[in-house]
């Protein structure tokens, strides 16, 4: 997490490019979905940011630190806020087997719960399952509509998305996100609704992972029984 959500958006999964992927002798990466977010190194830290600035000593996120790696660092990174950076503890860089491990916390199901303004696509919620077979997509584990095929949810760009399965991988849906965390349920950024002209945040809908909802019992918070 970061302080009040600041720059949310630009996290997540970043991939080095097969081929010319060194910028100022470092190695550098693009944000799995979205090719306009890298992360890089120039002078004296470590940024994400807009690949337009390349190699540039600006971004949205840093990491004050000359490592070769930026996984290999101990230092705390700081988010933008629009005026200065703020040291965000909780975040971290992680590679390998770390980043294997992070992942693998997904939970093979969860729930999408609550109310939306005007019970805005409502009728999308519920419960998601993760296939067990081709489940990955843009490098973020994606779920199936429990009962209903046609509907799931993946990452793609800076969000997480709700949407048909016709457009599985899109920056597009009835509901989303926006937070590129590796997990939905870990999110702590509001979903929104799409009312058919633009996103209208839904501050009490909620993703659980599977232990929480079967544990509470949903119909216990006054919502759905699923």
């Amino acid at each position: 997490p970061t302080p009040q959500n600041l720059q949310a958006n630009q996290l997540g999964v970043f991939l080095k490019p097969a081929r010319r992927g060194w910028v100022n002798c470092y190695p550098s990466y693009v944000k799995a979905g979205d090719n306009n977010v890298m992360l890089w190194h120039a002078g004296q830290s470590w940024f994400v940011g807009p690949a337009a600035d390349l190699g540039q000593e600006r971004g949205w996120v840093s990491l004050v630190d000359g490592c070769l790696r930026p996984e290999a660092s101990r230092r705390t990174w700081r988010v933008a806020d629009g005026a200065a950076f703020v040291d965000a503890p909780g975040l971290r860089c992680l590679a390998g087997d770390a980043l294997a491990a992070e992942m693998a916390k997904a939970a093979p199901q969860i729930a999408l719960v609550g109310p939306t303004p005007q019970n805005l696509q409502a009728n999308q919620l519920g419960v998601f399952l993760k296939p067990a077979r081709r489940g990955w997509v843009n490098c973020y584990p994606s779920y199936v509509k429990a009962g209903d095929n046609n509907v799931m949810l993946w990452h793609a760009g800076q969000s997480w998305f709700v949407g048909p399965a016709a457009d599985l991988g899109q920056e597009r849906g009835w509901v989303s996100v926006l937070d590129g965390c590796l997990w939905p349920e870990a999110s702590t950024v509001a979903w929104q609704v799409y009312d058919g002209a633009a996103w209208v945040v839904a501050p009490e809908l909620r993703c659980l992972p599977e232990h929480p909802w079967r544990v509470a019992g949903l119909t216990t918070l006054g919502e759905r029984d699923f």
